[in-house]
């Protein structure tokens, strides 16, 4: 049986899904007449460390502790007696 045999699956006209749309969008073009797709890419490239760093440093245990005390202070009505 040879590769000519077979009957190959007929292309879409018009691809109706979203894999099919990605897998017939024409990537290498856009990459060499696009600046918007290399610099995004190369964006993300660069600031996810940044944006890592900076996530680490927000959820420490002891920036948790010093938001909630923030936090506790809000925690109240206009209708509430005043607290020494």
């Amino acid at each position: 049986m040879k590769l000519t045999d077979t009957k190959m699956a007929e292309q879409m006209r018009y691809p109706y899904t979203m894999s099919a749309k990605l897998l017939r969008f024409p990537w290498k073009y856009h990459w060499a007449n696009a600046r918007f797709l290399r610099y995004l890419t190369y964006a993300i490239i660069i600031a996810s460390p940044v944006y890592v760093k900076i996530h680490k440093f927000a959820n420490q245990p002891g920036n948790w502790a010093k938001w909630n005390t923030i936090r506790a202070k809000r925690e109240h009505t206009h209708f509430d007696p005043v607290k020494p």
